[in-house]
């Protein structure tokens, strides 16, 4: 070790006493430990599972104090609670809180360390509370795109009772899991799965996690792809019931007509290609559509457009629901995560010879001719069954409240 690194090592000791002084009668610290000498670790756990750590550094250019969660539904629960107030760190989980100055005085490092320790463990140890009316769910919402937001929505429009997400919540034992690729980083066991797909073969470390995280039921799964790896790699039993959950929507929700004149393509960007179709934004041949608006709108939006070109999965199954043509657009050096995957596993619910695609660099987007391109959308034969999926969803599963309410499904819509 070298003598500065010496240095910062006893200046982390001396941070050391000091804090457990301050913090000795915090019940939610576990313990207080050095990291290869170099980091001092304070680890927290909360009552509803959520188990994170704050790490003390101190460099040559000074202090720093960084916030990190314990596996995947803590660090996710660190995002939601704390993002505001933190930055992140380039390619790592942690985020940073607070940053000093070797100068700092010691006094001052350890009051303003302890005042910003107890501000995040009252942000993180909120227990939020739902009525017993709310359903429990499981959905991606760290970004903002519409497809996340389908399966919530399905949930209130089926059972008439609102969902709140539980992704954050390690302990909250079941939930639906519905629309979208959540399947591969679902973070713990005992949920209904109704509809969800993976988003890329399963390898030998998504086996590893997954094969303790076996859900509670599995109505029915986004497509074949899907099921040939949960069976083949994690022996679960899962039905030869296929669809994405989005594609019932046209039965649940029918979007106003716009009265403007004629439909118009359109076109729709998964959010991370957004910034590739701002150049035909400018010369309105057609409309984009920005998958960060509410689901609503962005249905509505396709459901009245002629056609639809799309690299975004859901574009695709929504224009399928509602009997818009269309044409997937891949970004051939711009992949998304999973690349085809998840694709060819919605694929694998329609005529998969009658699907219309085309491939484009990003530097070919800009000049392409997209409403030659969009020429050739299509419709494909649909291979999936609307009234078996609505009578697959999981409503046995779901706490049920006092009372009778009337029943949903192929009969009542």
């Amino acid at each position: 070790m070298t003598k500065s690194a010496k240095a910062r090592k006893q200046r982390l000791g001396r941070l050391q006493t000091d804090l457990e002084a301050a913090l000795m009668t915090d019940e939610q610290l576990s313990r207080i430990w050095f990291w290869k000498n170099e980091t001092l670790v304070l680890e927290y756990s909360t009552s509803y599972g959520v188990k994170y750590a704050f790490d003390i550094n101190c460099t040559a250019s000074g202090y720093n104090l960084q916030i990190v969660g314990r596996g995947d539904p803590s660090r996710y629960a660190v995002r939601q609670r704390i993002g505001v107030i933190s930055k992140a760190v380039k390619g790592h989980p942690n985020r940073i809180l607070e940053t000093w100055p070797l100068t700092v005085d010691r006094r001052t490092l350890v009051l303003e360390l302890v005042t910003a320790i107890r501000r995040v463990q009252s942000l993180m140890s909120v227990v939020q509370e739902h009525p017993d009316r709310y359903v429990p769910g499981y959905w991606w919402d760290q970004q903002s795109n519409f497809g996340d937001q389908i399966g919530p929505w399905l949930i209130e429009m089926i059972t008439g009772r609102p969902a709140f997400n539980t992704i954050a919540l390690p302990n909250a034992g079941h939930a639906v899991m519905t629309a979208g690729s959540i399947i591969t980083g679902m973070n713990r066991p005992g949920m209904s799965v109704w509809g969800s797909g993976l988003i890329a073969p399963i390898d030998s470390a998504t086996a590893q996690r997954l094969k303790s995280r076996r859900p509670h039921t599995i109505r029915a799964v986004r497509g074949e792809l899907t099921r040939t790896e949960l069976v083949e790699h994690l022996g679960w039993d899962v039905p030869e019931l296929f669809g994405d959950p989005a594609l019932l929507l046209s039965t649940f929700y029918r979007p106003h007509a716009l009265a403007l004149g004629e439909p118009r393509p359109a076109v729709v960007p998964h959010y991370a290609h957004r910034s590739l179709f701002e150049g035909h934004s400018e010369r309105r041949e057609f409309d984009i559509i920005d998958v960060r608006k509410s689901p609503e709108a962005v249905v509505a939006q396709i459901a009245n457009a002629s056609t639809i070109a799309s690299t975004s999965l859901h574009g695709l199954i929504i224009a399928q629901a509602y009997g818009v043509p269309w044409i997937r657009l891949r970004i051939s050096d711009q992949h998304l995560v999973g690349q085809d995957f998840k694709f060819e596993d919605f694929y694998s619910t329609i005529s998969r010879d009658q699907v219309a695609e085309i491939s484009l660099s990003k530097d070919d987007v800009s000049n392409a001719d997209l409403r030659e391109i969009l020429k050739s959308a299509s419709i494909p034969d649909s291979r999936y069954d609307v009234a078996s999926l609505i009578r697959a969803f999981p409503s046995t599963d779901i706490p049920q409240l006092p009372g009778d309410y009337a029943s949903y499904g192929p009969s009542a819509v």
